[in-house]
């Protein structure tokens, strides 16, 4: 808060001396329009000079103004994502993640849209996508374990991404599953992991019945 006020303060100071600047600056380029006969060449140094000092205090102002904004909206994208990670680890998580994996691979190997062979496979054949994705999905296991796997991989995890930003809402929305507002929580717990592995941590792994947190080494 302190330091909020004191940049506060100094866009208040900055905006006086750049009034008082434009004042001093107006105030020359009339003298100058009445006295033009008078030290021409003086007073056009003047004035160029006191365009200088405007221009580095107003190139000034707006970094200052810009970092505050940066600093403003990190904090504000924090506050968010801890609010987010305390929602989804209240909501109740059974079946919630299968339900948007299997909705994730039917929108994965549906041959009307061009996910596979423009994101996937890009260059390969669409019959030679589908049978690799399909050989994919059948292959996958329910479990945290393997979602941490699917965020993690170099070709599906990006195309997961892509169907969490962008198509899962809509999925969700037309869907018949219960829990939608707890299903939309982890949608979007979903989409921060991807964008962050580190996030993933919070999904749990069961090894020989301990728990067994996530890093970026599995």
């Amino acid at each position: 808060m302190k330091q909020e006020t004191y940049i506060q303060f100094q866009n208040i100071e900055q905006d006086s001396q750049y009034c008082k600047l434009s004042g001093v600056f107006q105030e020359n380029q009339s003298y100058s329009s009445s006295n033009l006969n008078i030290n021409e060449r003086s007073g056009n140094l003047y004035s160029n000079q006191c365009n200088q000092e405007l221009y580095n205090l107003k190139l000034q102002y707006d970094l200052e103004s810009s970092h505050y904004n940066n600093q403003e909206f990190q904090e504000d994208e924090c506050l968010q994502n801890s609010n987010l990670l305390q929602k989804f680890e209240e909501i109740s998580k059974n079946n919630i993640c299968k339900n948007i994996i299997k909705a994730f691979f039917v929108y994965l190997l549906d041959k009307n849209n061009d996910l596979l062979t423009d994101f996937v496979f890009k260059g390969t054949s669409q019959k030679n996508a589908h049978k690799q994705a399909k050989n994919f999905t059948q292959s996958y296991n329910f479990n945290n374990k393997y979602l941490h796997k699917l965020i993690q991989h170099y070709r599906y995890g990006r195309a997961f991404e892509f169907y969490l930003t962008f198509e899962a809402e809509y999925w969700l929305e037309n869907s018949k599953v219960k829990q939608k507002e707890d299903h939309l929580i982890f949608i979007h717990f979903l989409k921060l992991c991807c964008c962050n592995s580190n996030y993933s941590n919070r999904l749990i792994a069961y090894k020989k019945g301990k728990k067994a947190l996530f890093n970026n080494k599995q």
